[in-house]
């Protein structure tokens, strides 16, 4: 299943954005927006919007956004100023009436978003991973406590967040994540803590598995 949707939908590009809108049909999105969840440059990316938009499987709109600019007082006693602002800006969502959405959005996600190999050699780059479980997400359900649970030691921080910022570019989503060294995993599965229960006691697969649970 690797690389499937690439070889089916031409490009990479064209697939991170796919993945981006199907997983996110309700979704409103600016370029800036694109840009940083699909981690693509902004050349290349204009392009698959604009064959996106001519087939009529997305859309785009202008919209008024909200943001707050903080302002610190020059006195320590009062508190920052917090002023609201809005800004007309072009926006791009999922065309809900495009003739073949659901199929399009079931194959989607029923592909395989990355293969266990990748996975697993990206996740034990991490630090020194004894346990590493995939669910959620990437077993299609709705009802997992979480994506994917990793247990180990002296994992960097910075690493894991690259990590995850490539993976979510791929999945067209963001992850719901759990990280914790081995104490605090033996401590919490030997009082049989309910978070880790409903994780290894439902559906999920374990890429690695050094702790034999």
């Amino acid at each position: 299943m690797e690389q499937v949707l690439e070889k089916l939908f031409e490009s990479v590009p064209r697939v991170r954005l796919l993945r981006l809108f199907m997983r996110n049909p309700e979704a409103e999105f600016t370029f800036p927006d694109i840009v940083k969840r699909s981690q693509l440059r902004s050349r290349a990316l204009r392009v698959e919007l604009k064959k996106l938009l001519k087939i009529g499987l997305i859309k785009k709109k202008r919209a008024i956004l909200r943001y707050e600019i903080v302002r610190k007082s020059r006195s320590r006693k009062k508190p920052p100023k917090i002023i609201i602002k809005t800004k007309r800006t072009q926006v791009f969502l999922t065309n809900q009436d495009f003739p073949f959405l659901k199929e399009l959005q079931d194959l989607i996600i029923r592909a395989t978003a990355a293969s266990r190999k990748k996975l697993i050699r990206q996740i034990k780059g991490l630090g020194k991973i004894k346990l590493a479980v995939l669910s959620g997400i990437f077993i299609n359900s709705d009802n997992s406590r979480t994506d994917l649970l990793i247990v180990g030691d002296g994992i960097k921080k910075s690493l894991m967040e690259k990590f995850l910022e490539q993976v979510e570019s791929e999945l067209g989503r963001s992850l719901q994540y759990t990280v914790m060294d081995t104490a605090e995993f033996k401590y919490r599965l030997d009082m049989y803590d309910r978070f880790l229960r409903d994780i290894l006691e439902y559906p999920h697969d374990k890429l690695i598995n050094k702790l034999h649970v």
